[in-house]
């Protein structure tokens, strides 16, 4: 609008400085009349009026001729400078070669307001040669804002190649959020190539919340594409804010999604993960059953024989109680009382013996692994021996231990029977001679009782000494 002012003023001021007066053009073309002699005064005093007035105008022309020459000057030296420092004219060409119509005055405010005129250029003629629409003074008032025109013209110019429907003004707006835009737009991208339509506000909110976004999408993805949409993108940033791990999380919902357990949910996976678990040995031991071993356990069946048997477990974690359930050691602590118990009910070893695999399955449906982390698959015999004849062992213990009470039964009577003859002397009842006749008679019965153990015992080592050599044989 200056510039057409300035044009105006020019052409104004030279249309002045062309003009001519009428009267003074007559005077100074035609021959001055003669003067009578009657009318001297009079005509003297035309004569000098003429003269003035032929000054004047002279005068008035020399000051037309100097403002020309100064606006002449100005146009000269001002217009070339304008063109140079606030319309390049080369720039400004190769928009209008590229079809982009920035303005005189819009250059020229870029300049006044110290924005880069190349950079705005050359993002428009990007923006126009890739559809998107721009204008210059909204360009140029982002730029002002802050705002990173080239970064948020890319991204928008990648949503555009990808056909996802994003306007200029919600990029700035999401950049000056302090959202990373390119990012988003990665994400945004990656699901829209999944078939996942998520908006740009939700994903730059999550973004704003410090979640990995790429890896929240990509979580989602991987879930989609194995054929489950059981959780949302909310789901996966809840727990990623929780500090869990959601690649795992995903893929150890997903296996387990394969193994048919239909009833785990994704919370139950994430439960797993946020309970500092490594929720991919849970969920494989979960499809993969482990086996384990109890320890020997003993008992005595009712015939009194000692039975030692180690059981065999196939167990698989159960995913709704490993949080909270008992573990392994529980599991086989529950199965050696229980075995025990069933060796104990058996009416003679030989049962067990005959059959140790009912005894094992007896112990399989006690369902002993109800409040576990694991469900019991099977329990096998992986080993059985027969220990000591406990009934026997007893037997013998409890002769013995009426032999060692009839021994003392006999000192007992042996010491009343001394303490009787102790009277009995000492009442003149029994004589010396009588005395010595029942020591002899003691003597002569403990000489046969200790010849007689001799030639038990030596008949026992012959016996031995026979059965090696028939051995040896």
């Amino acid at each position: 609008m200056k510039i057409k002012i300035l044009i105006y003023i020019f052409i104004a001021t030279f249309i002045l400085s062309c003009g001519t007066d009428p009267e003074a053009g007559q005077y100074q073309n035609d021959s001055i009349p003669e003067l009578n002699s009657a009318n001297d005064d009079i005509m003297t005093y035309g004569g000098n009026a003429k003269t003035v007035k032929i000054e004047t105008d002279e005068k008035a022309s020399a000051i037309t001729f100097y403002i020309l020459l100064f606006f002449v000057g100005l146009f000269i030296f001002i217009v070339p400078f304008y063109f140079y420092y606030f319309i390049p004219l080369g720039l400004w060409y190769r928009a209008f070669l590229s079809g982009i119509r920035p303005g005189w005055w819009n250059m020229t405010k870029m300049r006044l307001q110290q924005i880069p005129q190349p950079l705005l250029i050359d993002t428009m003629i990007k923006a126009k040669n890739s559809g998107l629409k721009l204008s210059t003074p909204d360009l140029m008032s982002k730029y002002l804002a802050n705002v990173d025109i080239v970064k948020v013209t890319d991204t928008a110019i990648r949503a555009i190649n990808a056909g996802i429907e994003v306007s200029y003004n919600e990029l700035a707006t999401q950049y000056l959020a302090k959202v990373d835009v390119e990012t988003v737009m990665h994400a945004l991208v990656t699901a829209h190539n999944a078939n996942i339509e998520i908006a740009l506000k939700d994903l730059a909110g999550h973004y704003l919340a410090h979640v990995d976004v790429i890896q929240v999408v990509e979580g989602l993805i991987t879930a989609h594409n194995a054929g489950y949409d059981e959780f949302t993108l909310l789901n996966l940033k809840e727990h990623y804010l929780a500090n869990g791990d959601v690649p795992k999380t995903v893929d150890a919902f997903i296996a387990a999604k394969e193994a048919d357990f239909d009833k785990v949910t994704f919370e139950d996976i994430a439960s797993i993960d946020l309970a500092g678990m490594d929720v991919t040995k849970v969920v494989d031991s979960a499809v993969n059953p482990i086996v384990v071993e109890t320890g020997l356990v003993s008992g005595v069946a009712r015939d009194g024989v000692q039975i030692i048997m180690k059981l065999k477990l196939t167990l698989r974690a159960n995913l709704k109680n490993v949080i909270g359930g008992a573990k392994q050691d529980t599991v086989l602590a529950r199965i050696d009382e229980s075995l025990a118990t069933e060796i104990g009910r058996a009416q003679s070893h030989f049962d067990v013996l005959e059959s140790p695999f009912e005894l094992a399955d007896r112990v399989e449906h006690k369902s002993l692994g109800d409040g576990t982390a694991y469900d019991i698959i099977s329990v096998d015999v992986a080993e059985i021996t027969v220990g000591k004849d406990i009934h026997a062992e007893l037997q013998m213990e409890r002769a013995h231990a009426n032999a060692e009470q009839a021994k003392a039964d006999l000192i007992l009577a042996e010491e009343k029977v001394k303490k009787a003859m102790a009277a009995a002397f000492m009442d003149g009842k029994l004589s010396i001679k009588e005395y010595n006749e029942i020591q002899n008679t003691e003597a002569d019965t403990h000489m046969r009782n200790r010849l007689g153990d001799s030639a038990e015992e030596k008949g026992h080592i012959n016996t031995t000494e026979n059965d090696d050599e028939h051995h040896n044989h």
